[in-house]
């Protein structure tokens, strides 16, 4: 399996799951001098026996860099994203069309990719916050409608932007070049749960849930709102690897969140339970 996102919050439990699950993998890293240490020391073991190698590829939106990676993968699991808190449209927008594309072409030219799995967003078939308590009902046939102009104003916007445009020319794509492999989408909701990311620490500025959260709950005088549509990490990996299955129908996207909504006051009033000496910092659900 070629996977990209192997150093992020998400992406670095996924590349656990598939190792676990026996699957040989090439990570891609935007930085071997960033990652590949500590990774190596993780897994030690896969690497000696030869079910983990990893690829450096600093600029993924270059055109046929996964060409070569590509060659000899039976399924791709893209879980990258590009962000910037400022070059919306270059890093952002433009950058996750080039690199979904690239990803795309060099599936295509392997000889042997059967799946190509993109993680997408729940973002992308609503529209934040506008829709989100709107009490409609939300599938996988909808689109999120933000615009272009919305895109440049803030990293909220500009994700959401980035996720569906970024889906819908996947879609085109697929469908002009009608390609020897099957596409699916992983509509991922907020992300909850243990990290393995390297050198990890909290960031209220971040767009992730855990990231939410902090910055929702901790330290503040009256709690915030945080997003109710969750699924803990360790699931988003599972739904992942399952999904290269061919027995998961293709070229399809899929939007899932666990079956209970996630409620502020609740989680506050868990942290403070489960974690008394944090107490100062959270306020009473």
């Amino acid at each position: 399996v070629l996977f990209t996102g192997a150093t992020g919050g998400t992406g670095s439990v996924i590349l656990e799951h598939l190792l676990r699950d026996g699957y040989t993998v090439n990570a891609i890293l935007r930085s071997f001098a960033k990652s590949k240490d500590a990774l190596s020391k993780q897994y030690a073991s896969y690497i000696s026996n030869d079910k983990l190698r990893f690829t450096e590829i600093p600029d993924m939106a270059v055109p046929g860099v996964f060409d070569e990676p590509a060659k000899g993968a039976s399924g791709i699991i893209h879980a990258a994203t590009p962000i910037s808190d400022s070059d919306f449209e270059n890093t952002m927008i433009k950058g996750t069309v080039a690199i979904n594309e690239n990803v795309l072409k060099a599936a295509a030219t392997s000889g042997s990719v059967k799946r190509v799995v993109i993680t997408g967003s729940a973002v992308t078939v609503m529209k934040l916050p506008d829709q989100l308590m709107s009490g409609e009902t939300f599938t996988e046939k909808d689109y999120n409608p933000v615009t272009h102009e919305e895109a440049l104003q803030n990293l909220p916007n500009a994700y959401q932007y980035s996720k569906v445009h970024s889906e819908k020319k996947a879609w085109e794509w697929v469908e002009s070049n009608k390609p020897p492999f099957e596409l699916l989408f992983l509509l991922v909701p907020s992300i909850t749960g243990r990290t393995l990311q390297h050198g990890f620490k909290p960031n209220k500025a971040g767009l992730g849930g855990i990231s939410m959260m902090y910055r929702e709950i901790f330290d503040r005088d009256t709690l915030g709102f945080i997003f109710p549509y969750y699924l803990d990490v360790d699931d988003v990996a599972r739904v992942h690897i399952r999904s290269l299955s061919p027995q998961i129908p293709g070229n399809e996207r899929y939007l899932f969140a666990a079956k209970d909504f996630m409620d502020t006051a609740a989680v506050a009033n868990r942290i403070r339970e489960v974690f008394p000496w944090l107490r100062d910092r959270v306020p009473v659900g």
